[in-house]
């Protein structure tokens, strides 16, 4: 279950509690830009619906905590609210979303002066991640929490979210060739990981 975007005035409280399971129409992500930069608040209620759970899904496991995401993930829809009119014609709705939450993440971080690759451990509880976050207690998510923030961003985007490596590439600011090497690394301590959890896996389990 997503949490509900907090009103930022009461004249767009309607736009702002959108239910996430209520199906979008049939509409392309270019026509949620097409309405979100005219200033229609379908644009941002179809948004929300389309995206609210894998934003949030996205963002529990990259910070590890219900809390944070929570707050990003309201950062990340307020966010979309104040810039959707801005946004260009040619934008790519997803990727966008996904930049700004993973933008605010770091931000985060960085203000916590947190190095995430930095932490020794990670043990997952219900804290962190309960019935409530969509996500399984097994051994893919202990797996993965044990990889540094950026291997888990990587494997997130890419074998969870299923955005193409060049668009995460352009999304990070880097070379395709460089991420596609940054991918293959991330997966092959996975791997790693997911040995020492559940015995051999193979490469081809963790993603293509």
């Amino acid at each position: 279950m997503t949490p509900k975007v907090a009103e930022k005035s009461e004249s767009r409280s309607a736009r702002l509690r959108v239910d996430s399971n209520v199906p979008a129409p049939e509409l392309s992500d270019q026509d949620l830009v097409a309405l979100l930069r005219s200033r229609d608040e379908r644009g941002f209620d179809l948004a929300y619906a389309r995206y609210a759970e894998r934003i949030f899904g996205f963002l529990v496991r990259l910070a590890r905590s219900r809390a944070v995401a929570e707050d990003l993930f309201q950062h990340t829809f307020l966010r979309l609210a104040e810039r959707g009119p801005s946004l260009r014609t040619d934008s790519d709705l997803r990727a966008w979303l996904f930049s700004v939450a993973r933008n605010a993440f770091h931000s985060h971080a960085r203000a916590l002066a947190v190095a995430a690759r930095a932490e020794p451990h990670f043990s997952l509880d219900e804290a962190s991640v309960g019935p409530e976050s969509g996500l399984a207690l097994d051994e893919l998510e202990i797996a993965l929490a044990r990889l540094t923030a950026e291997d888990r961003e990587l494997l997130l985007l890419v074998a969870v979210e299923g955005l193409s490596p060049r668009e995460v590439a352009a999304m990070l600011g880097i070379d395709p060739v460089v991420l596609r090497k940054r991918l293959s690394r991330a997966r092959a301590r996975l791997a790693d990981a997911l040995d020492t959890t559940h015995g051999p896996v193979r490469k081809s389990e963790v993603g293509r």
